[in-house]
C-alpha cells in the first residue's frame, strides 16, 4: 500500500521553492546597479584623497567633490529607485563594519606623509576609501537584499 504523502510533501517544498526563488528574483531586481555605487564612491575616494594633500586648493576640489558626489548620488538614487522604503537595521555588525571602515581611513588621514610621497599618498588613500566604500555598500545592500528575500526582519523596521 502506498501513501500520496510523500508526492504531496514534495509537491509543497516544490511550490515553496519556487515562491522563494521568486522572490528572490524580485530583491534581486530591486537593488541599486553596481555602477551608481562604484561612482558614488569613486567620486567620495576622490575627495577623500584630495583632502590628505593639504593644500587650501584641495580642500576647495575636494568639498566640490564632496557635495556634488553627495547631491548627485542623492538625485540618480531617486530616479533609479526601485524599491519604496527601506529596511532599518540595528544590528551590530553592520554599524561595528561603518565605525571600523571610517575609524580606520580618518587614521590614516591624520598623519602628513612626507613630501616625496604626496600625490602617490593622496592617490592610495582616494582608492583605499573607495574600494572599502565600494566593498562596504555591495555588502549592505546584499544583507538587505537577502533579509526582504526572506522575510528575516521585524515589520516595525521597515520604514517608509
Amino acid at each position: 500500500m502506498t501513501t500520496p504523502a510523500p508526492k504531496a510533501k514534495s509537491g509543497a517544498r516544490e511550490e515553496l521553492l519556487a515562491m522563494e526563488s521568486a522572490r528572490q528574483a524580485v530583491v534581486d531586481s530591486t537593488r541599486r546597479p553596481w555602477w551608481l555605487i562604484a561612482a558614488y564612491t569613486l567620486t567620495l575616494g576622490a575627495a577623500f584623497g584630495s583632502w590628505t594633500l593639504r593644500t587650501p586648493t584641495a580642500w576647495l576640489v575636494g568639498g566640490i567633490l564632496f557635495v556634488s558626489g553627495i547631491v548627485g548620488f542623492i538625485i540618480i538614487n531617486a530616479r533609479l529607485k526601485r524599491r519604496r522604503g527601506t529596511l532599518l537595521k540595528f544590528s551590530g555588525g553592520s554599524t561595528v563594519r561603518l565605525i571600523a571602515m571610517i575609524a580606520t581611513l580618518t587614521f590614516i588621514g591624520q598623519f602628513p606623509p612626507a613630501d616625496s610621497w604626496q600625490p602617490w599618498f593622496a592617490i592610495g588613500v582616494g582608492i583605499a576609501f573607495a574600494a572599502m566604500g565600494y566593498l562596504y555598500m555591495r555588502w549592505d545592500d546584499a544583507d538587505t537584499a537577502k533579509k526582504l528575500a526572506t522575510g528575516d526582519f521585524d515589520p516595525n523596521d521597515l520604514m517608509p
